[in-house]
């Protein structure tokens, strides 16, 4: 009678580490180092800035695909939803200054004096 095979301890877990040749690991040590200094942050927070605006275009407005065939129909393509895109971001942004209130207008011609200034 055959013997059933026996059943081994199972295989410790292989970490991201473990994948890594030594001259790799040394490569993402020495990417994430410089992953810190204040020169690569602010080449990042552009590219971060970027990245969300073409993602909005790609994923928000259907860019990945143009709609029209011909080079100069896709570019007023872009052109025209970059623009939306730009209205749509200045109608969410506050006023730069309060508008005047009624009793600061200049009177209308339809407007009379004693109305605006009873008594």
């Amino acid at each position: 009678m055959p013997s059933l095979p026996t059943l081994s301890a199972p295989a410790p877990p292989t970490t991201p580490a473990s994948w890594a040749s030594p001259h790799e690991s040394s490569a993402i040590l020495r990417v994430r180092a410089e992953q810190q200094t204040p020169e690569w942050k602010a080449r990042y927070a552009v590219r971060s800035g970027v990245e969300s605006t073409v993602n909005e275009f790609a994923h928000g407005h259907g860019m990945r695909r143009c709609r029209y065939r011909g080079q100069g129909k896709a570019l007023i393509q872009h052109v025209l939803t970059a623009i939306a895109v730009n209205i749509e971001r200045l109608s969410g942004l506050p006023p730069t200054e309060a508008p005047p209130s009624p009793d600061d207008r200049p009177l209308s011609r339809t407007t009379s004096t004693s109305a605006r200034f009873p008594g």
